[in-house]
């Protein structure tokens, strides 16, 4: 198994910018827009893109490899993709700009898969993909349940402060925290009304 094509997305919005090779570290990748630690990068199954009609690119995504089980392994395994180690978080959500490709029963658990830099190293085109032995706590795909996972590994309300950014959650999450957090929390809705859609320092939610 290998890497077949690799992309940096440079500015919201704008077309990926295909690349020979990218740098990643425990910061995401470099030249990249910012994103939530848990989504640093976005890794696709090339079969499972091509058998949906799709091309390279169109997911959004900044790694594809030709690896056909993608999607099967559990959130928390260690992948090795060249030198770089890459801890897979959860499935991407499908977003509106995805939806006006496929239909959403098409393409849900099927968009990408999302990982988090463990080390400092270089990703190339062709470089071997591999599935290690290291695993790391599974992490939820459902919001609710993403976020009971998190306040109970991290503690109570403290943990609430940077949920979105932490989590990775989408952007629209933000709208919903507030009535989220008080029926997970038993709190009233206004003690969170400062949580934001956008997530801490302005990162990307794809």
């Amino acid at each position: 198994m290998q890497v077949t094509e690799l992309f940096i997305k440079r500015r919201h919005d704008a077309p990926l910018q295909p690349a020979a090779t990218i740098a990643c570290s425990p910061r995401g990748i470099a030249g990249s827009v910012p994103c939530a630690p848990f989504r640093q990068a976005l890794i696709d199954s090339r079969s499972v893109t091509a058998e949906l009609g799709l091309n390279p690119g169109d997911l959004r995504e900044n790694i594809v490899v030709d690896c056909d089980d993608l999607y099967d392994l559990p959130s928390g395994t260690v992948v090795k993709i060249g030198q770089a180690l890459v801890r897979l978080t959860f499935h991407c959500e499908p977003c509106r700009k995805i939806l006006k490709l496929i239909k959403f029963d098409r393409i849900v658990h099927r968009r990408g898969v999302f990982g988090m830099f463990l080390n400092d190293a270089r990703i190339a085109f062709g470089d071997e993909f591999a599935v290690t032995q290291q695993r790391f706590d599974e992490i939820p795909y459902a919001v609710n349940e993403r976020i009971r996972w998190f306040l109970k590994k991290h503690g109570g309300r403290g943990a609430a402060l940077d949920l979105v950014h932490e989590l990775g959650l989408p952007t629209s999450s933000g709208r919903i925290m507030p009535r989220l957090l008080a029926k997970l929390l038993g709190a009233a809705p206004a003690a969170n009304e400062g949580v934001s859609a956008q997530g801490k320092g302005g990162v990307s939610f794809r």
